[in-house]
């Protein structure tokens, strides 16, 4: 087992305790990377809002029915294409980012998205530069989805992990709303325009992530597991730069990473191959729970959400659809926000299980209130006789929003990032990511093909669709996905190898048997220097309090104490 700085079960006692010196550098850092999901969120609500835009529609449409309209084919295509590019990116940010690290991936990244931006915007009406620009943004932003959770994982204190990796859903939340609100604004322009500025914007965040790259350290573990233990060193003196305690801080977290790889190499093998993901128990354990939580966030059908509401409100007889857009993005924003307060009361497994039930009720209530409805020729006079029916499938949406962004929208995200531990780590979350983009693909790909009139129909009742999505999700996180709070990456990297079992997790005292282990003699030791951050920590001492320990996981004060008490005992 590896050493770990001592922390707080959870996390903190309250938001102050994030202005703490020791959390400023790490904060700093991890909220720069932050604007790179806001490019993901942005996508999905300024195009949706293109596909509503009378000079887009005229330029890029056909004439249907006698009118400009944009076929259901090339609907999916345009908005489905861009998860096509982002499978393939992040499928390409494996090898990216284990040759050339997480700033690595993302300088990658960038150049991707600024070249599909430009393609898409050089010529009018052109439908087919439009596909593939987008299919080259949509690869940026696939090793986006790869470099940036993991970044955010891997450079701050365990307390504050799980905040910094859920802040991806925060910014992508805020990404949504200033598409928008900027699709909002550009769609009654009577010029180019209307779709141009709305497609250039994304060059915004090209410029601010080029010149975070050059503020922000690379990853203190990938530059360890590349052999540059110099380079880590300076990476975590500048993470770690604001605290009284910078030293004993470095020196300790590079004693961990150091014995986390070689205890990976002593149990197997410290070459990452792409065969371990299925052969290795471990691996592959590791494996399905990242590829699983981020699909499952997929599969209940956030997607038609993200990327068609406009359309579909549209459909279900609302008004003023682009406002209406603008309101469930804030939602999402909310969501989230209220996220960081309950987490830690009810734990990352607990909160995916009770928010995901609410989720399945939700799309229950909008498929039955569109089995009411019916079909075809039904629904539109239904729609003339019930004006209220649009309200009512919007706020049951809007309840569904809400919950998915508590839990299921950052802690999908955060699971995967904790799954993915080890040697394989960035393999494991690139099949992930590429996975969870063909999830998305299926979604918006199918969906006009399901809920258009002029085709199957479905209208509403494509809750009934999705919800056997959710009932799917919530049954994985019940089988597969551990309670992680509290853990150190390298605690959950030794608990997969001693294949603890999922629902004992929480429970599990690992501090005991580490004092148990010291005491039998059967392991080395390693100098460990405790630092009392986090809940009930209290203040800290003058200097740090150093003990001679095999490499151990100290969490909290209490697990001091029984380890003291095991320790001497007789």
């Amino acid at each position: 087992m590896v050493a770990a700085v001592a922390s707080g079960e959870s996390g903190l006692d309250s938001w102050g305790d994030f202005l703490k010196k020791e959390y400023r550098r790490p904060i700093f850092f991890c909220a720069l990377i932050a604007i790179a999901p806001i490019a993901y969120g942005y996508d999905g609500t300024y195009f949706t809002s293109l596909l509503e835009t009378p000079v887009f529609v005229r330029q890029f449409g056909d004439i249907i029915d006698g009118k400009p309209a944009i076929s259901s084919s090339d609907q999916s295509l345009w908005v489905s294409i861009i998860q096509v590019g982002e499978v393939v990116g992040s499928l390409a940010a494996g090898p990216i980012g284990d040759y050339s690290g997480r700033k690595g991936g993302l300088l990658s990244a960038i150049i991707l998205l600024a070249i599909g931006v430009v393609l898409q915007m050089i010529i009018v009406g052109s439908g087919a530069l439009l596909t593939v620009g987008r299919l080259i943004a949509g690869a940026g932003i696939g090793i986006i989805s790869n470099a940036a959770p993991l970044y955010l994982s891997e450079i701050p204190p365990v307390e504050i992990r799980g905040a910094c990796v859920s802040s991806w859903q925060l910014m992508l939340a805020i990404g949504q709303v200033i598409g928008a609100c900027v699709g909002l604004g550009a769609h009654t322009l009577e010029s180019t325009a209307s779709w141009r500025i709305p497609v250039g914007i994304n060059l915004v965040w090209v410029v601010l992530l080029f010149g975070v790259l050059f503020i922000v350290p690379e990853s203190p573990r990938w530059l360890l597991y590349r052999g540059k233990e110099a380079k880590a060193e300076r990476a975590l003196k500048k993470i770690h730069a604001g605290s009284d305690y910078q030293d004993s801080l470095v020196q300790e977290q590079l004693a961990i990473l150091n014995k986390s790889r070689e205890e990976e190499a002593e149990s197997s093998s410290s070459v990452s191959r792409w065969s371990d993901l299925w052969r290795n128990p471990v691996e592959r354990r590791k494996f399905i729970a990242t590829v699983g939580i981020l699909v499952s966030q997929q599969i209940s059908g956030v997607q038609f959400i993200f990327s068609y509401t406009t359309t579909f409100f549209t459909l279900v007889g609302l008004k003023d659809t682009f406002i209406i857009t603008i309101i469930v993005d804030c939602i999402e924003v909310v969501g989230v926000i209220a996220s960081f307060f309950v987490v830690n009361r009810f734990g990352r497994r607990p909160l995916l299980l009770y928010t995901g039930i609410f989720m399945l009720f939700t799309l229950l209530v909008v498929g039955a209130l569109g089995a009411v409805a019916g079909q075809g020729e039904r629904f539109e006079p239904y729609l003339a006789d019930h004006p209220s029916f649009g309200k009512a499938v919007a706020a049951m949406i809007c309840l569904y929003v809400f919950a998915f962004n508590v839990a299921w929208g950052p802690l999908a995200w955060v699971v995967a990032a904790e799954m993915s531990t080890g040697r394989n780590r960035q393999k494991h979350l690139s099949i992930g990511t590429a996975l969870f983009w063909v999830s998305a693909w299926a979604v918006t790909f199918t969906l006009p093909y399901l809920f258009q009139p002029n085709e199957a129909g479905l209208g509403p009742m494509i809750g009934f669709v999705y919800s056997l999505g959710a009932l799917a999700s919530l049954l994985f996180v019940y089988f597969f996905i551990p309670e992680t709070i509290g853990r150190t990456l390298e605690e959950i990297n030794f608990m997969m190898e001693a294949r603890i079992p999922t629902r004992k997790w929480k429970d599990f005292d690992l501090a005991t048997v580490v004092a148990k282990d010291e005491k039998k003699g059967t392991r080395g030791t390693t100098e460990h220097v405790e630092t009392a951050t986090g809940a009930g920590a209290g203040p800290r001492p003058e200097k740090p309090r150093t003990r001679r320990f095999e490499t151990s996981f100290l969490n909290n004060k209490k697990a001091n104490e029984e380890i003291d008490a095991v320790a001497e005992s007789p």
